[in-house]
């Protein structure tokens, strides 16, 4: 519904009741927020972009370990409580935001409205595959060094049980010689 009237010389024009002026206001007010949140999604993105390429340095340098000592550290925290969960964790959600971005940007670079984009693009189905295929395999090396961590424990509280009995045996034995004299 456009309607115009004349008032004072000037056309005045409305849209579904709404004057011109006051739609003008409403389009540019809009458009403000919406380079407001495109400024917003940048700065976050140059953030992640950041914070991407300091956890690659860092896996680089673990790469590259010269001395024992980055290893000995990188091993106690890998084999902590929170050292494996804490990478599955963080790994799992940088799987979840790579795929949010992905299919974001997929369905920006199509020109395809948000609603349209729940659909999981062909590329990404077959990443996902592999990640599994991944994910599975380090689980399957977690398992068997678990397996072999445990032996190790097992092995050792034996020996420590042996060295106890044989120190209680010993200390036995200077009591009685301590008594004899």
């Amino acid at each position: 519904e456009t309607e115009t009237e004349t008032g004072r010389g000037n056309a005045v024009w409305r849209v579904g009741g709404i004057n011109g002026p006051v739609l003008q206001l409403r389009q540019m007010k809009e458009l403000e927020q919406q380079r407001d949140v495109l400024w917003h999604g940048l700065e976050m993105v140059d953030r992640a972009r950041r914070w991407y390429h300091r956890e690659l340095q860092g896996l680089r340098d673990r790469q590259h370990l010269g001395d024992g000592r980055r290893l000995h550290n990188f091993a106690r925290e890998y084999t902590s409580d929170s050292g494996p969960n804490r990478v599955n964790q963080l790994q799992d959600r940088i799987q979840r935001v790579n795929f949010c971005l992905c299919n974001f940007m997929s369905c920006a670079e199509q020109g395809l409205p948000p609603r349209r984009c729940a659909a999981v693009p062909r590329g990404q189905r077959r990443w996902r595959r592999e990640e599994e295929s991944d994910q599975q395999q380090a689980v399957a090396s977690l398992k068997r060094q678990n397996h072999l961590l445990i032996k190790e424990v097992s092995r050792k509280s034996q020996r420590i049980s042996q060295l106890e009995a044989e120190r209680g045996s010993l200390v036995q034995r200077l009591l009685d010689i301590h008594l004899q004299r």
